[in-house]
């Protein structure tokens, strides 16, 4: 009886060191997953927008972004912008990286009145809005 006592007792001990460890490891998991997550600030994200100058009789503008170095697949395809003339859904853009983009211009039968492609370099900035001017389309 006193041997069985024993070894209950030692199993009850492994049993609650065992749980104390498991807890142990929650706790460090989600404070490790607190850090992960508060590392990435969504002030700390750069923002880019395109903007350009009206076109007399414009009904609708279209834009394309690419990397300079790697263009294909476009980091924006070919997007219908209607009479918009800033472009605010530009993803997130890698630093200091050459990306191509091309504006266009069209009348309401769809003829091309004007287009403009810039080559913009990003920089290392963090956070905030960065405005690409293009100016008047040609």
């Amino acid at each position: 009886m006193k041997k069985q006592l024993i070894v209950l007792s030692a199993l009850a001990s492994v049993l609650a060191f065992g749980q104390a460890a498991l807890a142990a490891e929650n706790v460090q998991g989600e404070n490790y997953n607190q850090k992960a997550t508060s590392l990435v600030e969504p002030a700390a994200v750069t923002e880019y927008q395109v903007t350009w100058n009206a076109v007399s009789g414009a009904a609708n503008y279209k834009i394309k972004i690419v990397r300079v170095d790697n263009p294909d697949p476009p980091i924006v395809p070919v997007i219908d912008l209607g009479t918009e003339r800033v472009f605010k859904d530009v993803p997130y853009l890698k630093s200091n990286t050459q990306y191509r983009v091309w504006v266009a211009a069209y009348d309401s039968k769809g003829k091309l009145l004007a287009q403009k492609t810039e080559v913009k370099t990003t920089a290392g900035e963090i956070g905030g809005i960065i405005r690409w001017n293009l100016g008047s389309l040609n």
